[in-house]
């Protein structure tokens, strides 16, 4: 894996839907808490380095308005999670949002998806985005593909997102452990670069 290098004047974090919900609440991800605190060191050092920290969180209308094939979870068709106005789609306390963050509201999987993300970084002349947060196979990975496609320089951080095991759907279950290991490979192969939290803080702190 080739080392990470950050284009800091025109770099920025995006941490993908770290909110209660998928942290803590009822569609809680394997392994969200331990992200969060590994995560937390490194957007305390993105900021302190004015590297902009921009948060994606998945958020729905009350009533089912805009919910759509989402309901096929059941917080989600019970109004149970991710509920616009409620604590679960707030970012978790863990990773100490400021009012200085950006915050993007995102109604489906990709955080480019119907949101001002694009417009958003391209205003700050933003070509490198580097990908963190929940989860590996579903956000992250359609976020990371889609700012691709859209010409971003993308850097997906391999310790920095979780997912939960994958249940058998006729090839038998598969192991997180395994599954992030493809979406990486994958990733490098075709959509970008990769990296880690330890390079990103130590490139932020040099």
């Amino acid at each position: 894996m080739a080392a990470l290098n950050l284009h800091r004047d025109h770099a920025a974090l995006l941490v993908v839907d770290m909110e209660t919900d998928f942290v803590y609440g009822p569609m809680a991800v394997t392994g969200a808490p331990e992200l969060a605190r590994r995560l937390a060191p490194v957007l305390r050092a993105a900021r302190a380095a004015h590297l902009p920290v921009i948060f994606a969180n998945q958020s729905l209308r009350p009533g089912g308005a805009d919910t759509g094939n989402l309901d096929r979870f059941d917080p989600v068709r019970d109004g149970l999670a991710l509920q616009e106005g409620t604590p679960g789609v707030e970012v978790v306390a863990d990773l100490e949002p400021s009012p200085d963050d950006l915050y993007i509201v995102k109604r489906r999987f990709s955080a480019f998806h119907a949101t001002d993300l694009d417009l958003l970084l391209r205003s700050r002349s933003i070509t490198q985005l580097l990908v963190c947060g929940v989860a590996a196979h579903v956000c992250c990975d359609t976020t990371t593909r889609d700012a691709s496609q859209l010409g971003y320089e993308t850097v997906y951080l391999t310790d920095g997102v979780e997912m939960s095991d994958l249940p058998d759907h006729g090839f038998g279950s598969i192991p997180a452990a395994q599954a992030k290991a493809v979406i990486a490979t994958t990733i490098a192969h075709r959509f970008g670069t990769l990296g880690t939290l330890d390079e990103l803080l130590s490139k932020l702190t040099e």
